[in-house]
């Protein structure tokens, strides 16, 4: 066995040589010496040629550029503040063209400077939430005026449905389908009660013309003597509107996040989360609250619970009774969610515990007509 225990390749006779050569003299050691550092040489150098390779292609897909600079991208503070608002005139119509200096922005009272603002339409992600206890009257609307109800979200939206009553139920995930969400409506099962103004303050058991009357659900005295109660109310609509923010938080924060509640605005005690649970919920994940009401909320505007999520969260209540109501309705909803202009500040202040702060929106533009600001009332600040 040779010292070096290298195989030879013949040129001459191209094949290799199985036996090894064993070098007779101190020419062909030397020779062989030599033969030995050539390949070494171009093994280095093909090694060196590979690594140039790789490491050009390790410049080329690397985000920096020649100079070191990283390309542009758009990078918004975990410290700023997002506030949606929609303005109106006087007649109800919406105010399009309005620029950041139009606009004041206060924290607590305390003005702060607008370091973001945006006018850009956005795609939605809508929670429709519909109330089994309204009355047949409202369900037959909202079944008459299903087409209108899902053409007025665009193909970009994405739309989810649910019922509840004491539960709450999805009937349709989030979907862009319009035809599975026609298909979806069609799968609620409604209670159906009897039309009526009754469960308000002065609520009757047989409905809006009854005889039969009580006074915050106990039977009073009349000369037919005593009225049995209404039916027991058992709507959850703080539980109803919890699983819809918390299903919304897992939507893509680029969608404005929208919750539209078609209830008689009717909350039963025995919720599982109480309205601040709730609020907070939805103020975390800045969704914007809109409510169709019906039932007994038509005569009770101030005493149903659908205001106190929409003005807070910068949304709005509305009180159709037609069908042309409920299609206009729709509409305005959709164009109120979409078409907003957004305000963004950074904080000043940091706090020791999750605290709510309150917001206020003001036009500074005192030459344009502004029937109504919508925004909401407040954010929850987190602990830096």
């Amino acid at each position: 066995m040779n010292p070096w225990g290298v195989w030879y390749y013949s040129p001459v006779h191209a094949n290799i040589l199985t036996e090894p050569v064993e070098p007779t003299s101190g020419l062909l050691r030397d020779e062989l010496r030599m033969n030995l550092n050539r390949n070494r040489n171009s093994l280095l150098c093909l090694l060196g040629i590979t690594c140039a390779i790789l490491l050009t292609a390790a410049l080329f897909a690397n985000p920096l550029n020649q100079k070191g600079e990283k390309p542009f991208s758009l990078r918004v503070p975990v410290e700023l503040v997002l506030v949606p608002v929609t303005v109106e005139d006087g007649d109800g119509r919406l105010i399009a063209g309005l620029q950041k200096e139009d606009f004041e922005l206060l924290e607590e009272g305390v003005p702060q400077t607008i370091i973001y603002f945006s006018s850009d339409p956005a795609p939605l992600s809508a929670a429709i939430m519909i109330d089994r206890s309204t009355d047949a009257g409202t369900q037959n609307l909202v079944k008459d005026t299903l087409l209108s109800l899902i053409e007025s979200f665009s193909p970009f939206d994405e739309v989810a449905l649910f019922q509840f009553e004491h539960t709450t139920d999805k009937v349709q995930d989030f979907t862009s389908n319009k035809d599975e969400l026609l298909k979806a409506f069609q799968k609620i099962t409604l209670a159906g009660v009897a039309p009526g103004f009754g469960g308000g303050p002065f609520a009757g058991a047989g409905g809006q013309f009854s005889s039969e009357t009580t006074l915050s659900g106990i039977p009073l005295e009349t000369g037919k003597g005593k009225v049995p109660p209404p039916k027991t109310l058992n709507t959850h609509i703080h539980d109803a509107v919890f699983t819809a923010a918390q299903e919304l938080r897992r939507r893509d924060r680029n969608r404005r996040g929208s919750i539209i509640l078609i209830s008689n605005g009717q909350n039963a005690p025995g919720n599982r989360h109480s309205y601040d649970q709730t609020m907070e919920a939805v103020l975390q994940r800045e969704i914007t609250v809109f409510a169709i009401a019906q039932g007994a909320s038509l005569l009770y505007r101030r005493l149903n619970v659908l205001s106190k999520y929409a003005n807070p969260t910068g949304g709005a209540v509305f009180y159709p009774v037609k069908n042309s109501g409920f299609a206009e309705t729709y509409q305005k909803i959709s164009q109120m969610a979409r078409n907003r202009y957004v305000l963004g500040f950074a904080p000043r202040e940091n706090v020791e515990k999750v605290t709510l702060r309150k917001l206020e929106v003001r036009l500074g533009n005192k030459t344009i007509k502004v029937g109504r600001i919508r925004s909401r009332n407040g954010y929850y600040a987190i602990p830096r």
